[in-house]
This record gives C-alpha cells, structure tokens and sequence, in this order.
C-alpha cells in the first residue's frame, strides 16, 4: 500500500508545551501507513533528538537581513522554490505553530487538505476584535480546509467573529507521553521538598504579560505554609527573581530554570500551579493528570475529552480573592474522577487520521 504524505511545519524544536506536543504527536503517528516530512524555520532545538527516526526532516530559513528590500527577495525566491516543487505534493499538511508566517504559508502551499493548529485563545492576546482579525487574515485563514483549536473556549470564540468559518473548525487537544513522564519522573533530583511546606510547582515561560507569575509569588509572601519552585525560563525572569528578592522569599521561592526534564520536579509537588491570564489548554494539565497531581489553576478550560473544572481547583484572578481561595484549598485533596490519557488519545489519533486521510 502506497503510503500516504503528510507534511508539518514549524518554527524550531526548542523546550516549549508547543514543541514537545509537536513531537508527542509525530510519535502517535502510524509510519506504516504515512510518509511524515518537517519543516523548520530553524532547524534547532533540544528537541532535535527526539524528533521520530522516520520523520524527513528539512530547514527552510527566514531571511532576516535588515535591507527589507533584499529581504523580502530572499524570501520570495525560498517561498517559490518550495512550491515550484512541492504544491499540492502532500496528502495532508499542517502549520503547527501559528504564529510562525513562513510555516503557514508553506502548510497552505504543500496541500490543498491543509490545516492550522491554534493553541491560545486569541480573545485574550488582542484587546480588540479588529486586531484578532488582522492576525488571522494576515495568516490566509479561510484558506485552510481544518482549524484545529486545543480547547473548546478558543474554538467557541472564533467561531462567535468568524461564523462563516465554523464547519471547519474542530477541537484536538495536544498529545503527550504518558509512560515516559512517568519514567521520568523517577529520575533523582538534588533538592530536597521542605515537608512543614506545601509546595506549589509552576511549569512555563517566565512572561508576566501572559504567565502573570507574580501571583504565584504573591502567594507565598501572603501564605506562609507555602513554598514555590519554577521550572522555566523567559524574558521575565531577572523581574521576578528580583521581587522575590526584595520580599526576602529566597529560601521558598527556587529558580531551576529551563528543564528538558520537569516531572521529578512535578512528581514532587502539592499542587501544580498556573496563574495565568490566558492559555489554549496548557500541556501541564495533561502531565499533572498522569503524575495524579492536583491542580491550582486561573484557567477553567476544556477539550474534545477533558473538562479541566473536573480535576482542578479554580481560582480567581485577583490577588487578593486568590489568597483566600488557596487558604481554603491547602490540606485538601480533590476527589480525582479516574481517567485514562492513553485512551484518549488512541481515540484522538483515529479522528487525526481521518483528517490525515481526507475523510
């Protein structure tokens, strides 16, 4: 049986919930049945090694050279070398990473069963309608047969200002890998959990605009019976270190920065904690699920399979409500439904694969 060809592309394969879903997903894929090429921007990335064997991996780089004449010519002659050989060459396509430019194009190029994964809800990154719509539309978004959104929230949103769009909307969450994050879990980490303490982990990009982590840190000031560690690292990180500083928290609030490797970090925790403002539907919901951890959330989300409310304590997203509601909180433990990420996505990759297919 000829194999059918799908295409993805993407930025890079740095540390990141987009990367690492990205890589989850090419390795619930069915080699015996598709053919899987990947496109990068930059071919880089920690990530690199895990990409599956049987992945065709290819760079097509972004000029960024400051004559914006010269630039833009580079890039044409790129953008038309990949169609001159690759229009409408795959079964499937997909761009993987929204706001990546190129790797939209490229996806709308190599197939006309082409798609767009979107993984934040763009309600909440513009203030207005208009600015949401120019983002979409400089994306060619009417173009692409399947927008595929990671929680219904997102996907309901879209479809309240693009209604003439919503037959092509579908909701997919992001897949991830059960057995090996519990394996990793395993792994011996040098720092001991204070045990007077309940700790609160936070996993993520160190970006107040959008991670608003300053709410976690007033926690711990607020909440003595608490303690914080942060697995990430961003643009923000020397802003809260120094808060944390000046609140003289040194001793419960620890930096570990970026981890290829945070479930035994994870495995520790209390709670898993995100305060954000937004979010599509964080990866580290997923990964507190399998390691059976409880949650601590500003993000009451929902998928295909999962409604978060069900396993998560919600929590306002003022400072001062949120002090109180986590006061409560502590010294519980939520009554966990029982669920099954490995079934989920057995199901999951069946839908994806009458996509794939062009059902």
């Amino acid at each position: 049986m000829k194999k059918k060809k799908l295409l993805f592309t993407a930025y890079n394969l740095d540390i990141g919930g987009i990367e690492t879903a990205l890589i989850n997903l090419l390795n619930n894929i069915n080699y015996d049945k598709y053919e899987v090429t990947l496109i990068l921007e930059k071919k880089e990335g920690i990530f690199l090694k895990d990409l599956n064997k049987n992945v065709i991996l290819k760079e097509i780089k972004v000029s960024k050279c400051k004559l914006v004449v010269i630039r833009k010519l580079i890039n044409f002659y790129r953008k038309l070398v990949f169609k001159i050989f690759n229009q409408n060459k795959f079964d499937f396509s997909c761009c993987y990473t929204t706001y990546s430019y190129s790797s939209n194009k490229l996806a709308l190029i190599g197939s006309k069963n082409s798609s767009i994964y979107i993984h934040s809800n763009y309600k909440d990154v513009y203030e207005t309608e208009e600015e949401i719509y120019q983002f979409f539309n400089t994306r060619s978004i009417s173009n692409f047969r399947h927008i595929i959104f990671v929680s219904n929230e997102s996907a309901d949103y879209f479809k309240k200002i693009y209604k003439e769009l919503s037959g092509k909307v579908k909701v997919f969450n992001n897949f991830i890998n059960p057995e090996k994050i519990k394996e990793l879990s395993l792994e011996k980490i040098n720092v001991k959990k204070d045990k007077e303490k309940k700790l609160l982990v936070f996993v993520g990009r160190l970006d107040e605009s959008s991670k608003k982590l300053t709410r976690a840190v007033n926690l711990v000031k607020k909440i003595n019976d608490l303690n914080l560690w942060i697995i990430g690292d961003g643009q923000d990180r020397a802003m809260y270190e120094e808060i944390v500083k000046k609140e003289k928290l040194e001793k419960r609030i620890l930096f570990f920065g970026k981890k290829k490797n945070p479930y035994p970090y994870m495995k520790k925790a209390d709670y898993i904690i995100l305060t954000s403002d937004y979010e599509g539907f964080p990866v580290t919901y997923l990964e507190a699920l399998v390691l059976n951890k409880n949650i601590i959330t500003t993000i009451p989300v929902s998928d295909d399979k999962i409604n978060i409310k069900d396993y998560a304590y919600i929590i306002s997203k003022d400072k001062e409500s949120m002090v109180k509601e986590v006061e409560k909180i502590i010294g519980k433990k939520k009554e966990q439904k029982s669920i099954s990420i490995e079934e989920i996505q057995k199901e999951r990759i069946i839908e994806l694969e009458k996509i794939f297919d062009n059902d």
